[in-house]
């Protein structure tokens, strides 16, 4: 049985399906409180698997992102999702060749399961810091972590 019953009714009177609908994603959107009104880029290995389950979700302003290379769609997104690396230096790398297509203030959010050691953990956070996102000083302890891009921070040339 899922933590949100009532979200599932819910899900179920709208015709919304809620099978296969994967808990990760779900901790993810209400961390970065997004609603199906927000734009979003999912990146990472399991993206593709994310998109679709955004669509069914009713999310229609959903892209997949793998490195932000067109200057019409920077800064656009509210909500970046990164999904799947296997270590620390793929989410940030990840992280770093994405980043751009998020807006100021707009929130990111990684699924860090994965990485167990708490090392690579705390070096992930302080790699999304030079990045220019602010992250929560105990981020690395929860599966997902949280960062928001600071306004006006540029990347040095």
């Amino acid at each position: 049985m899922s933590a949100h019953p009532l979200r599932q009714a819910a899900q179920f009177l709208l015709g919304v399906p809620t099978e296969g609908i994967d808990p990760t994603l779900d901790r993810m959107l209400e961390l970065a409180q997004a609603t199906p009104l927000c734009f979003v880029a999912v990146t990472g290995p399991d993206a593709a698997q994310a998109m679709g389950q955004l669509w069914r979700r009713g999310y229609q302003r959903v892209e997949i992102a793998r490195r932000a290379t067109c200057s019409a769609a920077d800064e656009r997104n509210d909500v970046l999702l990164v999904m799947g690396c296997p270590t620390a230096d793929d989410m940030r790398a990840v992280a770093a060749s994405t980043l751009g297509l998020l807006r100021p203030g707009g929130v990111m959010v990684i699924d860090v399961g994965a990485v167990v050691n708490a090392e690579d953990r705390l070096s992930l956070c302080d790699g999304l810091a030079q990045l220019g996102l602010d992250v929560q000083p105990q981020a690395h302890l929860a599966a997902e972590i949280l960062a928001t891009r600071r306004w006006g921070w540029r990347k040095a040339a």
